[in-house]
């Protein structure tokens, strides 16, 4: 018996030293030897690395074994992932492909961002009995995509090339713009107590001014100035970060989130307007920090947000959330894409892929928490549905690409 508790207290040694050390330097290395490890063991696999970041968050975070805690180092890497993640991809998009598939990625993302705000609404109204205000927030949460879960998806499996890309970017894009409408409305009636149409206009003119002026300084300052930062000696990399965090500044002032700027200003800066030195030069360092360094961060980090108790109090509302979310989102998508003339490939990957909800939802979610909008119980239904919807996009797309006859073929149709 002894014995057994020696042996025991032997292999829960590493984890109590572990629990106890608060170096962030400690902490992060050991992020970054796990992302590397699950990294490597999932490109074995043959499956997206993303997967095993999210996995290696649940098991080491504090979810379970609570070895790698939160703290400000990886808090503050992480937000530099969601940045680096939504230039880059601004920065392999092609301005005119997104302008050629402008209407469809409107389509797409009003249809998939309404059809779930208004699916989670009348599930937790009608079935659940919930407050109209809980029930419209958790609506709004069911209706996101996250914007940096698409990027990596689509970068893990080798998806820039098809012109569906550019579709799913734009609608995951015109699904936050109204997300974050639709929200700033819903902070103004908690705050008030009273719905104001004139806040609603307010945040839609701002929204409307970013773009506009985003769109003027990428098509008409930026390739003037460009020319000058094209050398080696000019640094253009110190540039392109500067630039990036200019239109994020923007993008924080009309009350969107800083990762639409960061994209903006991606998409402006890319091949059509660089020369291809710089570009070449810009694309690899940014490939190199944003996949082999914070990005990885950002996917670890988001199981810290995980809650085990709310599958013992709130299973069956759970399981129905998660559900509705990813079906309301995939019916609405794919049939505004359908609709759009889009091909049926192209419609069931656009519907799978803006099913990734992850940094968005969650930040939405503590701004309601925090202004009492929300209680513990909807934030962490929120946190969860957020957490497993992130896993749908690599694993459908990945199932959809390799044993779906025709599907790859279908994708690149025209």
């Amino acid at each position: 018996m002894r014995h057994n508790m020696d042996f025991g207290s032997l292999l829960r040694s590493p984890i109590l030293f572990f629990q106890h050390l608060n170096d962030p330097t400690i902490n992060l290395i050991l992020v970054m030897v796990l992302i590397w490890s699950t990294g490597v063991l999932f490109r074995k696999i043959r499956q997206p690395p993303v997967l095993g970041e999210l996995l290696a968050g649940i098991v080491f975070g504090p979810a379970l074994l609570d070895i790698i805690r939160p703290d400000h180092t990886i808090e503050v890497l992480s937000e530099l992932g969601i940045f680096f993640l939504m230039f880059h991809a601004g920065l392999e998009t092609n301005p005119y492909d997104l302008k050629k598939m402008g209407k469809q990625s409107v389509m797409v993302g009003t249809y998939g961002f309404f059809v779930p705000l208004i699916a989670g609404y009348a599930v937790c109204s009608i079935f659940f009995k919930v407050s109209t205000m809980h029930a419209l927030f958790v609506g709004l949460g069911l209706a996101i995509t996250a914007i940096a879960v698409n990027v990596r998806v689509l970068h893990d499996m080798n998806m820039q090339k098809y012109r569906v890309t550019p579709v799913i970017v734009g609608a995951a894009i015109v699904d936050d713009i109204l997300c974050f409408a639709v929200f700033s409305s819903l902070v103004g009636f908690a705050v008030t107590n009273s719905f104001s149409l004139t806040t609603l206009l307010s945040s839609l003119l701002k929204v409307f001014c970013f773009f506009g002026v985003s769109i003027y300084i990428g098509t008409y300052w930026y390739p003037k100035i460009s020319k000058h930062f094209a050398t080696r000696e000019a640094k253009g990399f110190t540039f392109a970060l500067i630039v990036a965090l200019f239109f994020g500044l923007m993008a924080e002032f009309a009350g969107l989130h800083i990762i639409i700027g960061a994209y903006m200003a991606g998409l402006f800066m890319g091949e059509n307007l660089l020369s291809r030195e710089l570009f070449e030069k810009v694309n690899d360092r940014f490939v190199a920090i944003t996949y082999g360094f914070v990005g990885p961060i950002f996917f670890f980090s988001l199981s810290f947000h995980m809650k085990f108790a709310i599958f013992q109090t709130h299973l069956t509302l759970l399981v129905i959330l998660v559900l509705v979310a990813i079906i309301a989102k995939l019916a609405g998508a794919a049939l505004a894409a359908r609709a759009a003339k889009l091909n049926w490939a192209e419609s069931a990957v656009i519907g799978f892929a803006m099913n990734g909800r992850g940094a968005v939802e969650l930040i939405i979610a503590s701004v309601g928490l925090e202004l009492g909008i929300i209680n513990d119980v909807y934030f962490s239904l929120l946190v969860t549905v957020a957490f497993f919807t992130t896993f749908v996009p690599p694993i459908a797309l990945n199932f959809l690409l390799k044993n779906v006859q025709g599907v790859k073929a279908a994708l690149v149709k025209n």
